[in-house]
């Protein structure tokens, strides 16, 4: 069977159709992979999948990626269930700034599956950016400079003691925050993509909390900088979910975010994420 993808955007992003994602042969898991890294994120329709269908497809894409801070379900401890009850408007909202999953580890994840359950009427959109083509749209001065740079990763403003108090207005989701949140990782913040061997920009405003070697001043201007840059509406898709949607983004290459505009509504989704490499 052949695969097609058919763009959502001009820039990156497709949707995939006519495959069930719980009976794909190799090949067809092949293909789906190299669409996945070519177009950066996927969207899959109607599959509505159990927890076991998703640990499944999800296993044949490489091992789970550790998942930190965060609890998971008891029978599937690499399965995280992202949810929001209808009475939670003014809580934090999981995911609610522009992030790539877990880039403060050693060995970030190449993938992350998020099927969803339950949707509002209205809001709760992701929005993802290409960090490809933001870097590709950077003239060669900046990208010069850029390559020469290595940006410290942290989870300390997400999931250190001091922000355990923002976590607790979710009744769904346990989040519990500790003093391993103040440990970092020190990644290229211009790394080659393992798999399209291209040049990305790997930097996310909620982890990267500093640049190595450089004046705190002026790391929080280039900072600034990147996040403006790497966030524009130009490199972006924003996904309106449905029930049974499978979104599959590739963390290597993009950045995202999830909308908190659904107050008075419930929302359900479930999170796998696999094991990826060191940045280099």
């Amino acid at each position: 069977m052949h695969i097609e993808a058919q763009p959502l955007t001009g820039v990156f992003a497709a949707e995939v159709n006519g495959i069930d994602l719980v009976n794909l042969d190799g090949d067809d898991l092949a293909e789906l992979r190299a669409l996945m890294c070519e177009h950066e994120v996927l969207v899959v329709r109607g599959q509505s999948l159990e927890p076991a269908q998703q640990s499944a497809f999800s296993s044949r894409l490489g091992p789970f990626g550790e998942v930190p801070f965060i609890a998971t379900m008891d029978e599937f401890p690499e399965v995280i269930r992202v949810v929001k009850e209808a009475d939670e408007g003014a809580a934090f909202n999981f995911g609610g700034a522009w992030h790539s999953d877990f880039s403060f580890q050693a060995e970030p994840p190449s993938f992350t599956i998020l099927s969803a359950v339950d949707v509002p009427a209205w809001g709760g959109d992701t929005c993802f950016a290409s960090m490809t083509a933001a870097w590709n749209a950077l003239h060669e001065p900046m990208r010069e400079r850029l390559r020469e740079l290595k940006a410290v990763h942290s989870a300390r403003d997400a999931y250190s003691p001091k922000m355990q108090a923002l976590h607790t207005g979710m009744s769904g989701m346990q989040i519990v925050c500790d003093d391993s949140a103040n440990e970092y990782e020190v990644h290229p913040l211009v790394p080659v993509h393992p798999e399209t061997h291209k040049e990305v920009l790997f930097f996310n405003r909620a982890y990267v909390r500093d640049i190595e070697n450089m004046a705190n001043d002026e790391a929080e201007s280039l900072m600034a900088f990147l996040h403006l840059h790497t966030t524009d509406v130009k490199f972006m898709y924003r996904h309106r979910w449905q029930a049974g949607d499978v979104v599959i983004w590739d963390n290597r290459s993009t950045q995202h975010v999830a909308l908190n505009d659904y107050a008075g509504f419930r929302r359900e989704l479930r999170r796998t994420t696999i094991a990826g490499g060191r940045p280099k």
